[in-house]
């Protein structure tokens, strides 16, 4: 088997690392593991978890979510040998992308991370009661965030879910052997898997922050829900994450962003300036001085001027100086935020696009314009609503937090752009679904090395 090994520290304050690289099942079972401590105590193992943590990046998805889509705008700086995310940006990508290259190994790394601890897990001496329970709810927490990691791989390299129950999606994978070379499942096999997960991570505490928290896991049912269409469960786990969280109010939308009030957050991912990837840096090099990326014209100017949304970016007295800042800083660093996975406000649009299908339609105007109210000042109410309006609000409120790509591809919709946001002459202003790149291809080096993923 080849041994094209990257190694990367998990667990630094306890020497134990693991091995990812271009086939994440390419791991010699020897290098994977540099000691034992992490499963001598409940404390240490816990260390252990957060490890899974710190490996996870979903910063990819909100990249590849949004410059796939019609969010941004490459700046004209972003060009060239140096280029970032152009290509995926122009749709003019291959399979050899670095960026989709990139999310794949984070995503696998993390899973054989996760699934080496569960593996283990037996192996930690629980002394009492406490530590009984500790330890329970530190592996439902690994079982939360497998399911999370598996759902954000088929989102971008799975089959559209418009597609059927039989239609291919990327393996779930519930273990270490190395030498297996699994292939693609279908939806219908990976959500059993997904659902499996999900109910063993309802062990989880109810309190803890920065992890998958018990809001957190029914936060993801319902998005999972929404995605697979099953509209009835999507409704009932939206509604109890509406029960329990406030939107934030006008006066409080800007301070969400800065960390500065945790109002509506139900999940969050701390970040420092440790962590070379966060959302502060997908947009620009600050190093460099260099703009990737900056808001399409066609979002800006899908808001009022009353929306306080518009303050997600900033501008130098001239509209061709916008720039991406929904994710400004905080007090400390202006270059440093916390990723928003999941916000209540998700869970109203989940809950209205559930009702819609369901032909409940003055339950969606209501959830719509109560959101709407919380973010217009003039309160934009609607009178009338389909599906369309339930995906623009979607497009105003969830932007640059990797959710549009994933919203169209779901649905098998066209990715639609103004013509002043290409890059340049000759680019295409429309994706359909039956262009080639409308799906992400599984990254070349994975299918050479295990041809069942093609």
């Amino acid at each position: 088997m080849r041994k094209n090994i990257l190694k990367v520290m998990l667990f630094a304050c306890l020497g134990i690392s693991m091995v990812s690289c271009n086939n994440m099942l390419d791991v010699d079972p020897q290098d994977a593991l540099d000691t034992e401590k992490v499963y001598t105590s409940v404390s240490n193992f816990e260390k252990g978890v957060l490890g899974s943590y710190s490996l996870y990046s979903p910063e990819y998805s909100v990249l590849i979510g949004s410059i796939m889509a019609d969010e941004c705008r490459l700046n004209s700086q972003n060009n060239g040998v140096n280029g970032f995310g152009n290509l995926l940006n122009r749709w003019e990508y291959t399979s050899e992308d670095d960026i989709l290259l990139k999310a794949w190994k984070n995503y696998y790394a993390d899973i054989y991370s996760i699934n080496l601890l569960l593996e283990n897990a037996t192996k930690v001496p629980v002394r009492n009661e406490q530590e009984k329970a500790k330890q329970k709810s530190l592996v439902a927490e690994l079982y939360g965030l497998r399911a999370m990691v598996h759902f954000e791989l088929h989102r971008n390299f799975g089959a559209p879910d418009a597609e059927g129950n039989e239609a291919l999606t990327i393996p779930y994978i519930t273990d270490t052997d190395v030498n297996k070379k699994p292939g693609k499942i279908s939806l219908s096999k990976f959500y059993e898997y997904l659902w499996l997960d999900l109910e063993k991570a309802k062990d989880v505490d109810e309190t803890v922050d920065f992890r998958m928290n018990k809001n957190a896991v029914t936060a993801l049912e319902a998005r999972v829900a929404l995605y697979q269409k099953n509209y009835i469960v999507a409704l009932a786990k939206s509604t109890q994450i509406i029960n329990q969280f406030q939107l934030s109010d006008i006066s409080q939308y800007e301070n969400l962003w800065k960390d500065k009030s945790p109002s509506e957050v139900i999940f969050r991912l701390k970040r420092s300036n440790d962590n070379k990837l966060r959302p502060n840096t997908l947009w620009q090099d600050y190093t460099a001085g260099r703009k990737f990326f900056q808001p399409s014209y066609k979002l800006m100017n899908s808001y009022t001027e009353s929306d306080i949304r518009l303050s997600n970016f900033s501008k130098d007295g001239d509209i061709e100086e916008e720039f991406i800042n929904k994710y400004p800083g905080n007090d400390f660093s202006d270059k440093v935020n916390d990723v928003k996975v999941f916000r209540v406000s998700e869970m109203y649009l989940i809950r209205a696009e559930a009702n819609y299908f369901l032909n409940r339609n003055d339950a969606v105007l209501q959830d719509i314009n109560e959101l709407r109210k919380h973010r217009i000042s003039n309160g934009g109410k609607l009178n009338t609503i389909d599906l369309n309006t339930i995906l623009n609000e979607r497009y105003l409120e969830l932007s640059y937090e990797g959710h549009r790509y994933y919203d169209l591809k779901r649905l098998r919709l066209p990715v639609q752009r103004l013509e002043k946001d290409l890059a340049a002459e000759g680019d295409q202003s429309e994706l359909s679904s039956g262009n080639k790149a409308y799906i992400l291809p599984i990254p070349l080096k994975e299918t050479i090395v295990n041809p069942n993923l093609k």
